[in-house]
């Protein structure tokens, strides 16, 4: 399978990876900085990574002295002085090692240089990216061709079709046309143009296509985008009872468009449905206020993600860049992520709050 990049030089980033991090035993030392996508300003870039560097050996020996700071830092050192790295970066870069274990993420985000050295890894640089991103699939369909893609904000995989038909050719029709699809009949062989038996064709293509579609991602929670022609949508959807169809389509036939363009045309449509899941979790949290399941103080989200109690923890944008309680949150979503807990970053939270959390019990 071929995975394009959407954006270059980017590395994609999801909870999992986060949760690795979190997993990893201290102490941890978590690097950002500002890079560039070329021109002059790459042979420079690593000259930020330097005196961080230095600055990350003089936290480590006043707060972690029996650490080996060369040998933790040693993975970072060999990036600054890799020349080959620097020339193939995007806008930001973040760096995290943990005694045996380093990770480094290619963003688009640009950051202020920044160091921090304390028990837990700072995620918090990347969780916007992460929490604005969605995994789904994308199905490009006209009578003449067929394509299955996995896609994500900044990538797109062009999946194997499986059960799913190459073309109408693939179909014989049916015979009898089920109940579902009955009351599009005007409404398909009217938009073509074609008689009854090459009705009975096209029906029976998308019948095929949306019980294979319904087979194979029955309970796989992506959602799903159609790019095709707007009178496709209806027959589809009447055979998808366990994958989330979204109900704005690429419209038109798709069989012009590169992955590429495809993705350009889903991702708005993706990133709506994301905004609504979004608004869904903030309110969770405003609903569960008061009831003994939900909380907005930080002292007591920090002190429960500990215990595992924490099941979903909403983050304000301002306080990822707050130094105040810095490392109890990077506690509180360092437990959250080991404990299996959904983190989220929404603009701004009821009450002018910093952060939110629900209780699993």
């Amino acid at each position: 399978m071929d995975t394009k990049n959407i954006i270059k030089n980017s590395d994609p980033i999801r909870h999992d990876d986060l949760r690795g991090l979190a997993r990893q035993p201290g102490p941890a030392v978590s690097f950002v900085i500002p890079t560039h996508r070329g021109g002059p300003e790459t042979f420079t870039d690593s000259q930020r990574l330097r005196p961080l560097l230095g600055q990350a050996r003089e936290r480590l020996a006043e707060r972690y002295p029996e650490t080996d700071a060369e040998a933790l830092l040693a993975p970072v050192e060999t990036l600054a002085n890799s020349d080959r790295f620097w020339q193939s970066q995007c806008d930001g870069l973040a760096i995290y090692v943990q005694p045996g274990h380093a990770r480094y993420f290619r963003v688009d985000r640009d950051y202020l240089p920044q160091v921090s050295v304390g028990d837990h890894p700072n995620l918090r640089p990347l969780l916007p990216l992460v929490t604005s991103d969605l995994e789904f699939l994308l199905l490009a369909m006209s009578r003449n061709k067929v394509r299955l893609f996995a896609a994500d904000r900044a990538t797109i995989t062009e999946l194997p079709l499986g059960e799913l038909p190459e073309s109408s050719d693939d179909v014989e029709g049916v015979s009898t046309r089920e109940p579902q699809l009955q009351h599009q009949s005007s409404e398909l062989s009217g938009a073509h143009g074609h008689g009854p038996r090459d009705y009975n064709v096209l029906n029976g293509f998308l019948q095929a296509v949306g019980k294979a579609i319904e087979k194979r991602f029955t309970g796989d929670g992506r959602p799903l985008v159609l790019a095709t022609v707007d009178e496709y949508r209806g027959a589809i959807s009447s055979y998808l009872n366990n994958v989330t169809l979204l109900d704005d389509v690429v419209s038109g036939n798709p069989d012009h468009l590169s992955e590429v363009q495809l993705h350009e045309a889903a991702w708005p449509i993706v990133a709506k449905e994301n905004k609504k899941l979004h608004d869904d979790l903030v309110g969770q949290v405003e609903q569960a206020l008061g009831t003994g399941l939900a909380t907005n103080d930080p002292a007591l989200i920090s002190q429960d993600s500990a215990a595992g109690r924490v099941a979903t923890l909403v983050l304000a944008e301002r306080v990822l860049e707050e130094t105040a309680r810095a490392e109890d949150l990077d506690a509180a979503i360092a437990h959250t992520l080991i404990n299996r807990g959904v983190i989220d970053v929404v603009p701004e939270l009821a009450g002018g709050h910093g952060v939110g959390a629900v209780f699993r019990y």
